[in-house]
């Protein structure tokens, strides 16, 4: 349960920090969809993996 508890914790961290780097990344998604690090952070919070 403790495990379940921060596991939430990091990734509502995460998901914040996700926030702010998609409103800096504003401007270059103008121009491509593809950023590799913003990728990697979606695929972090989405994935269903334990």
């Amino acid at each position: 349960m403790v495990t379940t508890i921060g596991k939430g914790f990091v990734k509502f961290i995460v998901a914040n920090v996700a926030v702010l780097f998609a409103i800096m990344l504003l401007p270059i998604f103008l121009f491509t969809d593809s950023v590799p690090f913003f990728d990697a952070i979606m695929n972090f919070l989405f994935s269903n993996k334990s």
